[in-house]
């Protein structure tokens, strides 16, 4: 069984203007594919104690013998293997590990230092599966891989978190199925490309952050191609929206 992805879809949290849409005409028949088997299995995830991590979002205390947990805390699985082993400071979490049943690390939980943290998971065959990077409690990197090891899915904000610097796709041969680069750090402008599953690009064109709006907009001339690499039509674009079709 596979799962089709539709490359122009995925390029999430970014808003594209009007328009955006017309680029489903060049899809055809060369959508890519990604094999389910390469993804999480949300059955070997161990999210229960992320309630008690506040950079992680948790508003929750946790209590030993009816008051907040202080130090070392271990959990373990019906088998008796540890599940879970944490250092907790007035019922939160500020380091931690979590394991399957047959030991295998399933995440882990650190301080860098006063402001820096990081949050790394694994798949069950021990490849990584995905790592966010937080500063001040706020999720600034973030990094998924498919179960073989490959990168699927990277996205960096800038630090003050208004807009997204880096957000790419992969296919699970690692060919890039979307990717956004930030250019113009001055006009804070990107560079935006889809990709047909040969390699080739299928559009690209550059993008905007209007602070104002709080999104990002098209902007110049977007180029469009087939899977030949032909130009297939460019459009122009002003404010966000389509000026002149060719």
């Amino acid at each position: 069984m596979e799962r089709t992805l539709n490359a122009v879809a995925l390029v999430l949290a970014l808003p594209l203007a009007a328009g955006a849409q017309d680029d489903l005409a060049l899809m055809a028949a060369d959508a890519f594919t990604i094999d389910p088997e390469q993804l999480e299995d949300p059955a070997a995830v161990i999210a229960d104690y992320e309630v008690f991590n506040p950079v992680t979002g948790g508003d929750s205390v946790r209590l030993c013998n009816g008051h907040p947990c202080i130090g070392w805390v271990e959990d373990l699985h019906a088998n008796g293997a540890v599940k879970h082993k944490g250092y907790y400071v007035d019922g939160r979490l500020t380091l931690y590990k979590n394991q399957r049943p047959d030991g295998s690390l399933e995440r882990e939980f650190r301080s860098v230092d006063a402001l820096r943290s990081v949050l790394r998971t694994y798949h069950a065959n021990g490849q990584p599966a995905t790592e966010t990077r937080f500063n001040d409690g706020q999720a600034l990197r973030y990094e998924e891989h498919y179960r073989n090891g490959q990168l699927r899915y990277a996205e960096e904000k800038h630090r003050s978190g208004a807009y997204y610097e880096r957000m790419d796709l992969f296919a699970t041969d690692g060919r890039p199925i979307s990717t956004l680069e930030l250019v113009d750090r001055r006009k804070v402008e990107f560079l935006q490309r889809e990709y047909h599953p040969g390699g080739q690009v299928r559009c690209e064109g550059r993008a905007r952050y209007n602070p104002l709006r709080m999104d990002t907009q098209r902007i110049g001339t977007w180029t469009y191609r087939d899977a030949q690499g032909r130009v297939v039509r460019t459009e122009e674009y002003v404010d966000g929206k389509v000026h002149v079709r060719r």
